[in-house]
Formats: C-alpha cells, sequence, structure tokens
C-alpha cells in the first residue's frame, strides 16, 4: 500500500475515534477516488478546493439574508453596539488569521498533519469541536512567528 493511502487511512482512523465527520468524509472520499484511479482529480482539488469550500461556507453563512432572517438594519442597529465593534474586530482578526493560514498551507503542506493531530487530540481529551485546518493553520502560523521572534 502506497504511503499516501496509509497516510489516508491513518487520518480516516483518527477521524472515526474522534468522531470528526467531516475529517472521516474527506479523507475517505479520497481513499476511494484513489481506488478508482481517480489521482488526476487531485491536481484540481488542490488547485480550488478551498476556494470552493470557502465559497460555500460563505453562502451558507450569507442564507438568513436570502430568506429574510436578518435584515440589513439590524446589523446596523447590532454595530452601533460594543458588541458589534467587537465582533467585528473578532471577525477582522479571523479574516486576517486565515489568509495567514492558507499561506502557511500552501508553502508547507506537512503542516496538516500536525495540524489534524492537534485538532484530534482536543477533540478527544480536552472536549474541543472540529476547528478548519485554515483557522488552525493561521494560529499555528502566528505561533510560528512568535516562536522564531522570541527563540
Amino acid at each position: 500500500m502506497p504511503a499516501g493511502q496509509i497516510s489516508l487511512l491513518f487520518i480516516f482512523l483518527l477521524g472515526l475515534v474522534s468522531k470528526n465527520n467531516i475529517l472521516t468524509s474527506a479523507a475517505g472520499i479520497l481513499l476511494i477516488m484513489q481506488g478508482m484511479g481517480l489521482d488526476g482529480l487531485f491536481l484540481i482539488l488542490e488547485d480550488r478546493a478551498i476556494d470552493v469550500g470557502l465559497l460555500f461556507l460563505t453562502m451558507a453563512i450569507l442564507v438568513p439574508f436570502a430568506t429574510g432572517k436578518i435584515h440589513l438594519r439590524h446589523i446596523i442597529e447590532f454595530l452601533c453596539s460594543r458588541a458589534g465593534l467587537l465582533t467585528m474586530v473578532g471577525g477582522a482578526a479571523a479574516a486576517i488569521l486565515n489568509a495567514r493560514g492558507v499561506k502557511l498551507l500552501s508553502g508547507k503542506p506537512q503542516v496538516i498533519g500536525a495540524i489534524i493531530l492537534g485538532c484530534i487530540i482536543s477533540i478527544a481529551f480536552g472536549g474541543g469541536i472540529p476547528v478548519g485546518p485554515i483557522m488552525a493553520a493561521g494560529i499555528a502560523s502566528v505561533l510560528l512567528q512568535l516562536f522564531r521572534y522570541f527563540l
């Protein structure tokens, strides 16, 4: 069995153990694709899947606007509060961290194993919830920069 399949199988099993359905499904789909000889699609996934995933995530977040559950006046009212301003700062910080995460994952894809393992340990032993690998990579990027700066 090739090393890539062994790694995916290990990640699949870790996903099962940690009850992380998204991780389990992703690894399982990639294993099935390999088994069907669809390895050629991996390059397309590597190049475009993050963009497509972010598109669908953004669409999901915007659904309350489309359904009329949230109106522009709700946002304006909330932004005029301290909580609204703080959440806006939180959103901006998250976007910056996500950008750093994409850059780290693009430049050093080998970090994904450690990120996944850290998430799984948190889920299994710390009561954590599955976190997106892009945000985790963004936080890791900041930690790596701090480590380089102070040590």
